[in-house]
């Protein structure tokens, strides 16, 4: 079986994790039950805001698990582990390459739920989902793939584009995209795709979907899972996603001890075990204590006024305060963001150039001044703002964020405080998720505090890609779906493709390393804090065995190889 794109596609979605808002819409009520109910079943929370209303893997608003790179009840070929930037098998047994081809074996005996085998077939059928509706996010995948093969039931080969030979964002597509059912998704038309709500939804993953309303989301064990002699068996009979009010319902809820594992923001958590000598523990006992997994960027319009002057939003960048940020708006869940869009820790550390970095710009508001006064030639003007040559104030730019998204607001509150101290004028804007999106996808913004990539297998090549690669790009008015700010560089395209095809990580890191100057250099985003994929507490009241840094034995989170905590875990001894 085969499958090759009707038309070449040259479109790609960038994927954001939806930050947790300050309050959910509904109140739950966990109904932990008695201690034998507890000893079967985990409580978690904080990966779902409000009633659930669909699990499409193929949609934008998937409910909890399906919405949250977790394999609960979908699978994917491989499941990334954040801690060392594999990519681990799971329906997959592995893939070879050899001349621009991958071939991956599937395991043996891989199942639906309904018992009907999974094959090769199965995975054809869902990279050819992307063919049938344009709103599916992994079309992309014929940017980078000529064509996806099926010679037998058990292999699947991908032969990539030879003027794209692009493996690092088809490992990403072989991580990220749950494989479907061909038998089940044949039977939706192409144009409800991703409309379609599946709420019976028929997975191969350890679990099962047994109910679900505004209060919680409630998983039932799959007894004739087919991994359970490849993956390990799950220990939880049940695994229950609390809905909650608001993080203070919540964080109290855990604290009391009646949600297990806790995906929410919680300040000064450190308290719990230091003050409190609750039996909770985070990532790691101090700060930041958890591991970081993305870097929200204030990304900036290039295209026109003040802000299209390099110079300019370099200045912008040392008027920052980045340690008030990491210590006030994260509540110290964060280091200081550096000058850097690769991530220090984990495994982007590898082509992190702390040297190149620390020469960067930093918090100084006197090389603002100096920038502004002897590069460009302002003046600071009676309101102790500064007014360029030809007469352009420096403001006020709104920089946006959605509303309710506490810990961004926060931060953008210091941007702008710092910044107009500095004598560039910024006002914050909060406002509705959808308008703000719309806003940064059509270029009708100033500044947005925004996501630019997770660390993925691509990584840091996705999250560069994503803040400088113009190519595609529509121009300011159509929507884009990456690199928002316009940005241009004539370097940065062939040096994205050398860091994409570089024969070892040394050669990748040289280009990374140059590609990264050119953003110190130019400041087109300016990363502002660091943050987990998943944030991550555990309470051991009823529960033990979590992974913590010094048990590594899985990425710290609900999602990816976090599902590998499931089998892991064991009943608190009463």
């Amino acid at each position: 079986m085969t499958h090759r794109p009707g038309r070449p596609s040259r479109r790609t979605v960038l994927q954001t994790s939806a930050a947790l808002s300050a309050a959910a819409a509904l109140a739950a009520c966990t109904g932990t039950g008695g201690s034998d109910a507890r000893a079967t079943t985990l409580y978690t929370a904080g990966l779902q805001d409000g009633a659930p209303t669909n699990f499409n893997p193929l949609g934008w608003t998937a409910s909890w698990p399906v919405g949250n790179y977790a394999v609960h009840l979908y699978e994917t070929l491989f499941n990334f582990n954040l801690l060392t930037g594999e990519s681990e098998p799971l329906l997959a047994s592995g893939i070879e390459w050899a001349d621009g081809v991958g071939t991956v074996t599937l395991h043996e005996g891989t199942a639906w739920h309904d018992g009907t085998p999974l094959t090769s077939a199965d995975v054809v059928a869902t990279f050819g989902l992307a063919d049938r509706n344009e709103g599916i996010a992994y079309g992309d995948v014929w940017t980078y793939v000529d064509a996806i093969d099926a010679p037998d039931d058990r292999t699947v080969v991908f032969t990539l584009n030879a003027e794209r030979p692009q493996r690092l964002r088809l490992m990403d597509l072989l991580c990220f995209t749950y494989i479907l059912p061909a038998h089940v998704w044949a039977e939706v038309p192409d144009a409800d795709l991703t409309e379609h709500p599946n709420t019976e939804p028929v997975g191969s993953g350890p679990y099962t979907l047994a109910s679900y309303s505004h209060q919680d989301v409630t998983l039932a064990l799959h007894p004739d899972y087919w991994g359970g002699e490849v993956h390990g068996k799950p220990v939880p009979q049940k695994v229950v996603h609390a809905i909650y009010e608001g993080n203070d319902a919540a964080n109290l809820s855990f604290q009391n001890g009646d949600i297990d594992l806790s995906a929410y923001f919680l300040p000064r958590v450190n308290e719990l075990w230091e003050d409190r000598g609750l039996p909770v523990k985070t990532w790691q006992p101090d700060a930041p204590y958890h591991l970081p997994g993305s870097i929200p960027m204030l990304i900036i319009n290039t295209t026109t006024g003040p802000l299209a002057d390099a110079r300019v939003r370099r200045a912008l960048a040392h008027a920052i305060d980045y340690a008030k940020i990491a210590e006030s708006a994260m509540a110290g869940m964060s280091d200081p963001a550096q000058a850097s869009v690769i991530l220090p820790e984990g495994a982007e550390s590898v082509h992190f150039n702390a040297e190149a970095a620390a020469a960067g710009w930093s918090y100084d508001p006197a090389e603002t001044a100096r920038i502004l006064e002897e590069e460009v030639g302002a003046a600071k003007g009676d309101d102790g703002i500064y007014v360029l040559p030809d007469g352009a104030r420096l403001g006020p730019f709104k920089a946006a964020t959605p509303q309710g998204w506490t810990d961004w607001n926060a931060a953008l509150d210091i941007v702008a405080t710092t910044a107009t101290a500095a004598g560039i004028d910024v006002a914050t804007e909060f406002s509705d998720f959808t308008e703000v999106n719309d806003n940064l996808g059509n270029g009708a913004f100033d500044m947005v505090l925004w996501y630019v990539s997770d660390v993925a297998p691509s990584s840091p090549w996705s999250r560069i890609r994503d803040l400088i690669d113009d190519r595609e790009v529509p121009p300011v008015g159509e929507m884009a779906f990456w690199n928002f700010g316009r940005f241009h560089h004539d370097a940065v395209p062939a040096l994205l493709d050398e860091a994409a095809t570089a024969a070892d990580a040394a050669g990748a890191t040289a280009a990374y390393t140059q590609l990264d100057d050119i953003i110190r250099a130019e400041a087109p985003a300016i990363p502002l804090m660091y943050r987990p994929l998943e944030f991550y507490q555990f309470s051991e009241k009823n529960w033990t065995g979590f992974p913590t840094k010094d048990d590594p034995y899985c990425a710290p989170m609900q999602g990816m190889t976090g599902i590998q905590i499931l089998s892991q875990i064991k009943p608190a001894e009463s």
